[in-house]
């Protein structure tokens, strides 16, 4: 008898009436604001080169998958929007997919073209990736990766640029400078490009307007962390030196924030021998990848 008079007692709790008032319309309940898209962590992937074709095998005619040297294979760039933990790059934790639908591995996974302490967002892979007829298309992060935050990179792919795509700014900021970055400048602008830089000189620093919180525009008043050479011809195919890389440094001349940078197009080529192309970016106070 007890379970059979608890039920009306249950009933009439839950028909209790509020008087026709809604909570959500007594009470002011603000709209939850979207959520912001998460920035892309693995910011561009560009084909730098084709390396030399491997013999095909006799029985298929199909292509060896074999390991030669770094010379000679292709060679693949990524750009990481943050700082990478060189602990755990294995080039086993990534997989390039063909356009013939095969999926291939590098052989060799390391810090380039930037290599230096504060620029680990580049990495280079070598390996046979396909050719002409059958080129890779995508990379993906298959197995554990992590950024110097400890963030897991896993998961991450991004669409592969091809050798003829010139070279462009991916990631730009904001940095100070000091004893090694533009130690004479009051300001320094870091650019970080799909693929190696040739052919900087101080005759293109008037290509590059940077525009400044208050209205006004200058050049940079020189560059850093880049080889300098002059007297380079414009579309050969250039061997990048030791101090080539992928990480423009621009020093700036005055103390207020630069917002804007513009760069010209042809400024630069790459190892290739292809023009920069042309980009204008939007710094901000939390600097992300380049649309």
């Amino acid at each position: 008898m007890l379970w059979r008079t608890a039920l009306p007692l249950l009933g009439c709790c839950a028909c209790v009436s509020t008087g026709g008032v809604a909570a959500r319309g007594h009470y002011q309940t603000p709209e939850r604001p979207a959520a912001p898209e998460p920035a892309p962590l693995l910011v561009s992937a560009h084909l730098s080169r084709f390396g030399v074709e491997p013999a095909p095998m006799s029985e298929t005619g199909a292509a060896r998958m074999v390991e030669g040297s770094e010379a000679s294979e292709d060679r693949l760039v990524l750009v990481f929007a943050h700082e990478l933990d060189p602990t755990t790059i294995d080039p086993r934790a990534l997989a390039i997919l063909r356009a013939d639908g095969r999926r291939v591995r590098p052989t060799r996974a390391f810090l380039a073209p930037a290599d230096e302490g504060d620029e680990n967002r580049s990495l280079t892979l070598t390996g046979n990736f396909g050719s002409e007829g059958a080129t890779p298309v995508a990379v993906h992060v298959i197995g554990r990766l992590y950024a110097e935050t400890g963030e897991d990179l896993q998961g991450l792919d991004a669409d592969i640029s091809g050798p003829s795509e010139p070279d462009r700014p991916v990631v730009v900021e904001q940095l100070e400078p000091g004893p090694r970055r533009c130690p004479d400048a009051r300001g320094v602008v870091r650019s970080y490009w799909t693929d190696t830089l040739t052919g900087v000189g101080d005759d293109d620093l008037a290509g590059i307007e940077l525009r400044l919180a208050d209205g006004r525009t200058l050049a940079p008043s020189g560059f850093d962390d880049q080889a300098q050479r002059e007297g380079e011809g414009e579309g050969e195919a250039l061997d990048a030196g030791r101090a080539d890389d992928n990480v423009l440094d621009l020093c700036v001349d005055a103390d207020v924030a630069v917002v804007h940078v513009r760069f010209a197009a042809g400024l630069f080529a790459d190892p290739g021998g292809v023009p920069s192309a042309a980009a204008d970016v939007d710094l901000s106070p939390n600097p992300g990848p380049v649309p």
